[in-house]
């Protein structure tokens, strides 16, 4: 018989999973497959970096906005306080709409976890303050895009423009 602490070993779980040497943390959401888009934020040491894909358009959208050091760590040390567990379900179904997390060390990526896990304890907590910090440090491209996006447009047959709006063109990755 498996006692509660072998069980525990066994599927990985710490009640805080998140390391005070975190490098780099990588949230992803993304849209059902009828709107097929997806926002990406990779925050690092210094650095913010917003990603928006639509692929149905060939539209890759990306900018880059920067901070002080001591922010990135100030977040890292609250996430590394907040106690949850995060539990692979094996749950592989596709579409729908979801979003993910990863988090980087020196080593590589040590914690990963998604909308399909079994999640327990303050896990949104986690999800809430990325996004915080996110929010906080907007970059420019993902402001302009959001400010356009909230005025009368018409809308592309999937997607959220037609054509790329001239604003925008210095933040596209890939031109259709």
């Amino acid at each position: 018989m498996l006692s509660l602490t072998g069980l525990a070993s066994c599927m990985s779980l710490k009640p805080y999973p998140i390391t005070t040497g975190t490098t780099k943390i990588v949230y992803a959401e993304h849209a059902n497959s009828g709107v097929a888009s997806q926002t990406r934020f990779e925050l690092s040491a210094e650095s913010l970096v917003w990603d928006f894909t639509e692929p149905r358009y060939n539209r890759h959208l990306r900018d880059v906005t920067s901070y002080e050091k001591q922010e990135f760590e100030a977040l890292i040390t609250t996430l590394s306080k907040v106690k949850f567990s995060a539990v692979d379900s094996h749950d592989y179904s596709s579409g729908g709409s979801g979003w993910g997390c990863a988090f980087y060390d020196a080593k590589g990526s040590y914690l990963q976890f998604n909308d399909t896990y079994k999640l327990s304890g303050d896990y949104e907590q986690v999800i809430r303050q990325i996004l915080d910090f996110a929010q906080s440090h907007k970059p420019d491209g993902l402001k302009r895009y959001e400010a356009l996006k909230a005025q009368p447009h018409e809308p592309g047959k999937y997607g959220d423009f037609e054509t790329l709006p001239t604003e925008l063109e210095r933040y596209a990755v890939s031109k259709p």
